[in-house]
């Protein structure tokens, strides 16, 4: 009944936060549920007589865990908003796989033993075992590692460098990111500077996806953008919480004007959590910054600098 219903959960549950964290937490879990898929099956044919010392119930537990798999995939295709992955099916199998491995090389005295039993296919099997888990689970140990970076970044939210741990949380729309790229003229600018090409189109920009989420110990955002154009260009910054309900006046919305030269733009946190109609921004969960032009009718561009918090 328990695995039934993790089986149910994994094709009809929802993560309880959609961050990147908590996506590859669920989809890692495919790996341990389908290892315990596995062992289940190999126990009820035990229970019914089967022997374990021969391959035969372990092949037919492994063949049964992956048939399960590939139906809750393929009974992902028919529900709303949720698609069959390939990937996702390939864990299963990992799962189902590296668990019998393990089991089938344990000896339970008065019990059940496995058929693995000389040394050298006990290592081999471990061997394989640990290379199924580690290729499973590399997404989310990755994911784990930036959200390290990501932290300890901080007060610093976003640096133009290209920094490996920055790559997945920041995204852009009708837009290109230059890391790396300085304006003539702008050798006093300190640290590095990326340019950020806006194309014509609704809402060209940048997105910067769960930046550091806990903004409580701060009390302003501080922007730095250097313009070589030669008129100011109007730019919007969106900042939006977990709990964002996706109305406009549910976030906070400010024009900003970019003048030719240096820009420190400072942005008070009082009236970023003063911004909601309803409710107070939740300054412990902030969730998305965005930068943006509005109804751009001709490319432009713009240079980033550091993004930040600051007492």
């Amino acid at each position: 009944m328990l695995l039934a219903g993790l089986l149910l959960f994994m094709v009809f549950g929802q993560v309880p936060d959609r961050t990147r964290f908590w996506e590859d937490v669920y989809h890692a879990g495919h790996v341990p549920l389908f290892g315990c898929v596995a062992l289940s099956l190999l126990g009820l044919q035990w229970a019914r007589g089967a022997t374990l010392l021969e391959a035969r119930p372990w092949w037919r537990a492994f063949a049964l865990a992956v048939a399960f798999g590939g139906a809750t995939e393929l009974l992902q295709a028919v529900q709303p908003g949720r698609d069959p992955s390939f990937w996702h099916f390939l864990r299963d199998v990992a799962g189902a796989g590296s668990f019998l491995l393990v089991a089938a090389t344990v000896r339970w005295r008065r019990i059940l033993a496995g058929p693995i039993r000389s040394r050298r296919g006990r290592a081999i099997a471990w061997a394989g075992a640990a290379l199924a888990l580690s290729a499973a689970g590399a997404n989310l140990a990755v994911t784990v590692a930036r959200y390290g970076g990501r932290d300890m970044a901080y007060p610093t939210l976003f640096t133009p460098d290209g920094w490996w741990w920055e790559r997945p949380f920041v995204d852009t729309q009708d837009s290109r990111l230059t890391p790396g790229a300085r304006p003539a003229g702008a050798a006093g600018v300190d640290g590095p500077l990326c340019r950020l090409d806006l194309l014509p189109g609704e809402y060209p920009g940048v997105v910067f996806d769960e930046p550091f989420p806990d903004w409580r110990g701060a009390s302003r955002l501080v922007l730095t953008v250097v313009s070589d154009l030669d008129e100011p260009l109007p730019l919007t910054i969106r900042i939006d919480d977990a709990w964002h309900d996706n109305r406009y006046a549910d976030r906070f919305n400010r024009q900003l004007v970019v003048r030719p030269g240096l820009n420190r733009l400072v942005i008070p946190l009082a009236d970023v959590r003063r911004a909601p109609d309803r409710r107070e921004m939740d300054m412990r969960h902030v969730r998305r910054i965005i930068l943006f032009a509005y109804r751009l009718a001709r490319p432009t561009h713009v240079y980033l600098g550091t993004l930040r918090l600051g007492d």
